[in-house]
C-alpha cells in the first residue's frame, strides 16, 4: 500500500519549486522571496526568516548555491551544471557578439534568454574560465561588419568566381605580396580572416582582414586542383584524453608506444605551429619537414631568451 503524502509535505515541495522559479533569472529581491514564507494571513514574521534559511539550506544540500548581498539573492549555480571548455566559451562569446548585430525582436530576446540560462548553469571551474576568456578577448565582430563590410563582400565574390588573386598584406610591419586562390571567409574567435591557398607552397593562409592592404583579381582561372598540405603529429600522456579533434583532423589511433597519431589537413601552418608548440614535450611533428623545422626554430628562439 502506497504511503499518502501529507499536505504539509506537498506544500513544502511547492515552496521549493516556487523559490527556484524566483531564483531562475539569477537574482531575486528579498521582498519577493520572503513573501513565499508568510503565514496564512500573508504576514511576514521573524519566523518567516527562519523558515527561509531552512529552505535555502535544503537547496544547498541538493547542490543549489544561493548568496545574499544586501536585499537581493543571487543564484550561483543550479543542481544540474554544465562544464564548458575554453573552445565552448569562445563559441558562447561569439554568439554574444552576434547579438549586437541582431535587431530587437523575438529572436534576439530568445537568444539572450538562452545565454542567461546557460551562464546560470556553469559549474565553478567554467565560471572561472569564463572570466579569464572574457577579459582576454575582444569579440566585437560588429566592428568588422562596419569597417570591412565592403572587403568581405568583395572577397566572397572572388571565392565564387574562382580567379587567381593578388593579395598584399602587412605581416610584422612588412608588406607581403601573395599570388593565391581565394577559398572562404573565416570568422575566427575575435577577428575575421580571408582564407587563401598558395599553389606554389601548397599551403593555406588565413590572413586577418584588417592586415589586408589590397585585393586584386588576376583574371586567370585556377587550372590545377588545390592540394592541401597534410600534417601528421603525435600526442602522448594526459593530453590524449583532453585533446579534441578538429573538423579537419582524424586520428589513426594509438601506436605500440602509446602515442596518438593525428592527421591534420589544411590548417594554417602558423596557427597550427603555435598550437602544437603549446603542447610542449607531449607533442611531436612527424611531417612535413618544413613544419618540423619551423617548430625547431620556435624552440631555439625560446632558448635564446634564456642565454
Amino acid at each position: 500500500m502506497s504511503k499518502r503524502i501529507s499536505e504539509k509535505y506537498n506544500d513544502s515541495c511547492l515552496k521549493i519549486f516556487a523559490l527556484l522559479l524566483l531564483l531562475s533569472d539569477g537574482v531575486a529581491d528579498f521582498a519577493d522571496v520572503i513573501k513565499l514564507f508568510a503565514d496564512e494571513n500573508g504576514k511576514v514574521s521573524p519566523n518567516s526568516n527562519v523558515t527561509l534559511n531552512k529552505y535555502l539550506n535544503t537547496l544547498k544540500i541538493f547542490g543549489v548555491e544561493v548568496k545574499k548581498v544586501k536585499n537581493k539573492y543571487y543564484l550561483l549555480n543550479m543542481p544540474f551544471n554544465f562544464h564548458f571548455t575554453e573552445e565552448d566559451l569562445y563559441a558562447v562569446a561569439l554568439i554574444k557578439s552576434a547579438l549586437t548585430i541582431l535587431p530587437k525582436g523575438k529572436n534576439k530576446t530568445n537568444i539572450e534568454r538562452l545565454l542567461k540560462d546557460l551562464q546560470n548553469r556553469y559549474d565553478s571551474s567554467t565560471k572561472k574560465l569564463d572570466v579569464a576568456v572574457t577579459s582576454s578577448r575582444n569579440y566585437d565582430l560588429s566592428f568588422y561588419f562596419t569597417k570591412f563590410e565592403k572587403q568581405i563582400e568583395n572577397f566572397e565574390r572572388y571565392c565564387q568566381e574562382g580567379n587567381n588573386l593578388e593579395v598584399i598584406y602587412n605581416q610584422n610591419g612588412n608588406d607581403v605580396t601573395l599570388i593565391c586562390v581565394p577559398r572562404e571567409v573565416k570568422y575566427m574567435e575575435n577577428y575575421v580572416c580571408i582564407s587563401v591557398f598558395n599553389n606554389l607552397t601548397h599551403q593555406i593562409f588565413d590572413i586577418p582582414i584588417d592586415c589586408v592592404k589590397s585585393l586584386k583579381q588576376l583574371g586567370t582561372k585556377v587550372v590545377a586542383q588545390q592540394v592541401c598540405t597534410t600534417v601528421i603529429f603525435k600526442l602522448k600522456g594526459d593530453l590524449i584524453k583532453r585533446y579534441k579533434l578538429r573538423d579537419w583532423e582524424y586520428s589513426k589511433g594509438l601506436d605500440e608506444n602509446g602515442w596518438l597519431t593525428i592527421v591534420n589537413s589544411g590548417e594554417d601552418f602558423d596557427v597550427l605551429a603555435k598550437r602544437l608548440f603549446k603542447y610542449d614535450y607531449n607533442c611531436v611533428v612527424i611531417s612535413p619537414k618544413s613544419l618540423r623545422d619551423h617548430i625547431l626554430e620556435m624552440i631555439a628562439s625560446t632558448l635564446r631568451n634564456y642565454e
